[in-house]
């Protein structure tokens, strides 16, 4: 995605995260649905962000990419789903982005956790 490839363009490298949708357990040769498999790769995906900001690197996940293109490129199995692309690299100058860039430069607020967490059963929409 064009916006997308402006925060990456110049990264070190580009990740993307797959995950497999099935496995076999063991002592079985059937496959069996995975059903954490995205919840999984997020795992992934979070400890790799934390590990690349331990070490001095940045890494700015991306939902909009192009995911057929990916798959057609990594010769992705049908059987895995291509979840997000990672731009790892160093942080660069913020001058060298397009202006429109410069505001999400800045932390930005967060939801508050009684929006998002809370007891009993699912609240109504």
């Amino acid at each position: 995605m064009p916006f997308n490839q402006q925060w990456a363009q110049n990264a070190a490298v580009l990740v993307f995260v797959v995950s497999a949708r099935s496995f076999v357990r063991p002592g079985t040769t059937e496959p069996v649905p995975a059903r954490s498999h995205s919840f999984d790769a997020g795992a992934a995906w979070a400890n790799l962000a934390l590990q690349a900001t331990k070490l001095g690197w940045h890494a700015h996940g991306m939902g909009g990419f192009d995911g057929e293109k990916a798959r057609t490129e990594l010769k992705v199995p049908d059987d895995y789903e291509v979840e997000i692309a990672v731009a790892l690299g160093r942080r660069g100058d913020k001058s060298l982005l397009p202006e429109s860039f410069h505001k999400g430069e800045t932390p930005s607020g967060r939801r508050p956790l009684a929006e998002t967490v809370f007891e009993g059963a699912f609240p109504a929409a």
